[in-house]
Order: C-alpha cells, then sequence, then structure tokens
C-alpha cells in the first residue's frame, strides 16, 4: 500500500510501550498470535491499514527489552488514538530458530516472544509495518464491543488520516525495511 487511505475505521490492541515504540520507527514490525476473543483465538492479518489502539491490558514492561516512556493516561477512560500502521509484509513464522533474525526489529524480551510463538501452537504472525503519526490524539472512549481481549476493534467514526507524518523518514524506512525482508 504505497498511499495512505483518507481514513481508516479499524484498531489493532497492542501493549502501551509497543505502540510508543512503533510510533517514535524503534519497531518496525508486530509479532501477534491471536485474541482469547478471536474465533479460536488465532490471529488473522486482514486488514492493510489500521491505527494502534495502545492498552495496558496484560502489559508489562517485563515484557520489553528496553525501557519506552509512556504518558500515564490523562484520562483512563479515553484511549488516544495517533498512529496508523500500514502493513507493507506478512510473514508466519514456524520455526522457533526464525526469531532470532527478527530481534532488531522490535522490542519485546526474547521471553515474550517465545511465550508468543509457543502459545498454544507453534507459531507466530510477523507484519512488517510502516507507521505514520501525528503528534495531537484523537480521543477514543471504548464501546463494549471493543473491550477485552481482541486484536481488531472497530471505530463508531473512520479517523482521517490528514496530517499524519511517517515515523521514519523514506531513506530510513527503505534501509529497514530492506534488512527485515532479508531477515525472513
Amino acid at each position: 500500500m504505497s498511499e495512505l487511505p483518507p481514513a481508516c475505521d479499524v484498531g489493532f490492541k497492542e501493549w502501551a510501550g509497543v505502540c510508543a515504540a512503533l510510533a517514535t520507527g524503534e519497531q518496525t514490525l508486530i509479532l501477534r498470535k491471536g485474541g482469547i476473543a478471536e474465533d479460536g483465538g488465532v490471529f488473522t492479518p486482514e486488514h492493510r491499514a489500521f491505527w494502534l489502539y495502545p492498552t495496558r491490558l496484560h502489559e508489562s514492561q517485563q515484557g520489553l527489552r528496553v525501557e519506552i516512556p509512556t504518558a500515564p493516561p490523562t484520562d483512563p477512560a479515553v484511549v488516544p488514538i495517533r498512529s496508523l500502521a500500514v502493513v507493507d509484509s506478512i510473514h508466519l513464522i514456524e520455526r522457533e530458530g526464525d526469531l532470532d533474525a527478527l530481534e532488531p526489529f522490535h522490542v519485546w524480551t526474547d521471553e515474550t516472544v517465545r511465550k508468543r510463538f509457543h502459545y498454544r501452537r507453534p507459531g507466530l504472525w510477523a507484519l512488517g509495518v510502516r507507521i505514520w503519526t501525528r503528534p495531537e490524539a484523537t480521543p477514543i472512549v471504548p464501546t463494549p464491543d471493543q473491550l477485552g481481549c481482541k486484536t481488531w476493534v472497530s471505530f463508531e467514526t473512520p479517523i482521517a488520516t490528514a496530517g499524519l507524518a511517517p515515523a521514519l523518514d523514506d531513506a530510513e524506512w527503505e534501509d529497514r525495511r530492506a534488512r527485515l525482508l532479508a531477515a525472513f
């Protein structure tokens, strides 16, 4: 997907620390297994663009190998939506030995990645993503449908993408993208 959609009504729930690492360009890879509330607990990479929906559900700084500064929510009843992920590549990792090559592209600890890989049955989705962000967040008050352990959530009103800037400039992104694709 070379161009941003004019708006997007899909959110992707992820730890707030990971969303912050993605928003700064420190992370360019999403590793996903699936949420308990998803059909059979299985994640499907069904969207090519989605807003990062930061959550503290199941989050633990112990699961990250670097400390990611995240501001405490000013209103815990509101989710700040500011970064859009555009999927560049999708891979199903089926061999545990392939995980080590992905380490430069994410901030999770080795233990966290391996736990996710082995949860239920071996395997993990890896999405190479380019992140677009804006300084001011769009506040979302979660609906009952957005609560719980699930990956994908829908927004009642699509959020416009106007004013987004890339987390990594074009040269940095192309370098990171080439290295990531070589790791697969």
